[in-house]
């Protein structure tokens, strides 16, 4: 003699089926509509409000031809103080190497820039902290990203090396100076 209970066709215990309370029912809409706005905002603010600041355009180049164009762009606009003091609206050039970056830049708050990036040797990770900056980008190796850069606030921007290239990697450092 079988229990009923216990063969596979049985019905659910009760309560298994029940309707959600009332309160739960609220909760579940409160959670699917905040999920829905998040989404939109989201959508809506990388499509037309975030300024996201890609790197506009790439080309290509090699190690030798980016020195020479940094080397010459150095020259051009080094201050007595071993800086490179870049006048608005002028191309910024920044070249990447093992343990830091070439030349020191020093721009004017206010003043839109296109920056030019590469690297020499190896991939490096390159970001931008400071100044309301959203500038994230991986710097490739015989590869020029031509990035825009509109510092609003004076101040030092910092230069982040996020990508690994090397046993001294911890001793990169970086920064941008903004003047008025």
């Amino acid at each position: 003699m079988s229990d009923h209970a216990d063969s596979p066709a049985a019905p659910p215990s009760p309560g298994w089926s029940r309707r959600f309370p009332r309160d739960e029912r609220i909760f579940l809409w409160l959670i699917a509509l905040s999920v829905v706005a998040m989404t939109s905002f989201t959508i809506a603010w990388v499509a037309g409000f975030g300024n996201q600041n890609a790197p506009d355009n790439t080309f290509r180049t090699t190690p030798e031809e980016f020195r020479a164009q940094v080397g010459a762009f150095t020259a051009k606009y080094l201050g007595d103080d071993g800086k490179v003091h870049v006048p608005p609206g002028t191309d910024a050039y920044l070249m990447a190497l093992r343990y830091g970056f070439s030349p020191n830049l020093v721009l004017k708050a206010g003043h839109s820039y296109q920056l030019l990036v590469s690297s020499i040797d190896v991939l490096h990770g390159f970001s931008i902290v400071g100044g309301h900056q959203n500038l994230n980008i991986e710097i490739v190796p015989e590869h020029v990203f031509r990035v825009t850069l509109k510092p609003e606030d004076p101040g030092t921007y910092l230069i982040i090396f996020n990508e690994f290239c090397g046993l001294r990697h911890h001793e990169m450092r970086g920064q941008i100076i903004v003047e008025r």
